[in-house]
């Protein structure tokens, strides 16, 4: 028992910044930046002969439509949520009043990534640089990048 305890208290002081975030203090995140969310598209086409045939046929692809966007994300120890661009959102989704849960969060020294629980069939990559503020976020739906600022909403001001 000794033993396990000696290793998890050596594994802790070993990752300064991963003990840091664990304690309980809650880091939040604003991101401002833009993207490309690939959105269903769908065509008719109709054409005629000289001699009154007719034929038609429906095309179903994808496109990119960009869009800017704000994500808010916080974590604290091994919990997280991040609130998406509603513009990368699938009709069918999860998460809890606009905000989806972060799964298997690591935290370094250099960066945050973990995956987006959207929903059973899209889990998008998170990664947040720690030193340039970078945010990218990449997944079946698009992509978004973005530079973060730290804040406290305790102590934030309202801009009206």
């Amino acid at each position: 028992m000794i033993r396990i305890l000696a290793f998890a208290l050596a594994l802790t002081a070993s990752m300064p910044s991963l003990a840091q975030e664990a304690s309980g203090n809650r880091l939040e995140l604003a991101c401002m930046g833009g993207g490309a969310a690939n959105k269903v598209d769908q065509a008719t086409v109709n054409a005629w002969d000289n001699h009154g045939n007719s034929a038609g046929a429906n095309v179903l692809g994808t496109r990119s439509v960009g869009f800017e966007d704000q994500v808010n994300l916080w974590i604290e120890g091994a919990e997280g949520r991040v609130r998406m661009p509603r513009s990368m959102l699938p009709p069918i989704r999860g998460g809890e009043n606009g905000w989806f849960k972060l799964k298997d969060i690591e935290i370094s020294d250099r960066e945050i990534t973990a995956s987006v629980a959207v929903n059973a069939l899209n889990n998008p990559k998170l990664r947040v640089d720690r030193y340039s503020g970078m945010i990218s976020i990449s997944g079946k739906a698009g992509d978004f990048t973005g530079r973060c600022q730290k804040y406290d909403p305790a102590t934030e001001r309202r801009a009206f």
